[in-house]
Order: C-alpha cells, then structure tokens, then sequence
C-alpha cells in the first residue's frame, strides 16, 4: 500500500506531465504552422528560441512544481505536528524522485533543465 508521501508524487507526476504536455503540444502547432507557411527549420528554430522560454521555465511547469514541493512541505509539518516519523526533503520529492521514476516523458529532464528551484524562504525560515 502506497504511503502519503507515494500517493502525493503520483498526483505530481500526473500533473506535470499534463503541464509539459501542453506545452510541447503548444509549440509543435506553432512548428506545424510555421512549417506549413513555408518556414524553413532553422527559421521555426529561431523563432521559437527568440520567443519562448524553455519548458522547464513555463509557466505552468513552474506552478505544478512550486506547488507539489509546498504540499510536500505540509506534509512533512503536518507529520511533524502528529508525532508521525515520516520526512521527504521537498527537493527529493520534486526533482529527485523523478529520476527513479522511469516516466516515459523524462519528466525529470524537464525539471533538471530548470534554472533554479522556484521556491522561496520567508522571514520565518519557511517556504513560500
């Protein structure tokens, strides 16, 4: 039977591969349009390199991500708070777990490739 923190990642995965999904999706029909007005390869390349951020810096990416590392971080406190010994680093779960996932989207090459954890911590030492 699947723990908390297991059951948590599988909503994780499910929607981050919605995210990335959506945004690959985006950008072929762009490719596809591009293609189909005579655009050669090199130019849909350039174009899609001047206007478009990687995936990993999507909006949407970032959201599914930020999100799961909070609730992961929730739960680790709300475990805390029930004398429940159960602990998974947020960063473990986000990025980490994803390399052991085998996920035919390479998820977590899509999370590796981001620049920088978009996570903060507030004036209480806590994540925000």
């Amino acid at each position: 039977m699947k723990n908390s923190y297991e059951l948590l990642f599988d909503e994780y995965v499910i929607e981050l591969d919605k995210a990335v999904s959506f945004e690959e999706d985006r950008l072929d029909n762009i490719r596809e349009r591009m293609l189909s007005d005579g655009k050669s390869q090199v130019e849909i390349d350039d174009f899609i390199m001047e206007r478009f951020d990687p995936i990993c810096c999507s909006g949407r990416v970032i959201a599914v991500f930020r999100k799961y590392w909070l609730k992961c971080n929730e739960l680790n406190l709300n475990n805390g708070k029930n004398s429940v010994n159960e602990y998974v680093n947020p960063k473990e779960f986000t990025v980490d777990w994803l390399s052991k996932n085998g996920d035919p989207y390479e998820l977590f090459g899509v999370i590796s490739e981001m620049p920088y954890y978009p996570i903060g911590i507030d004036e209480n030492g806590d994540y925000c």
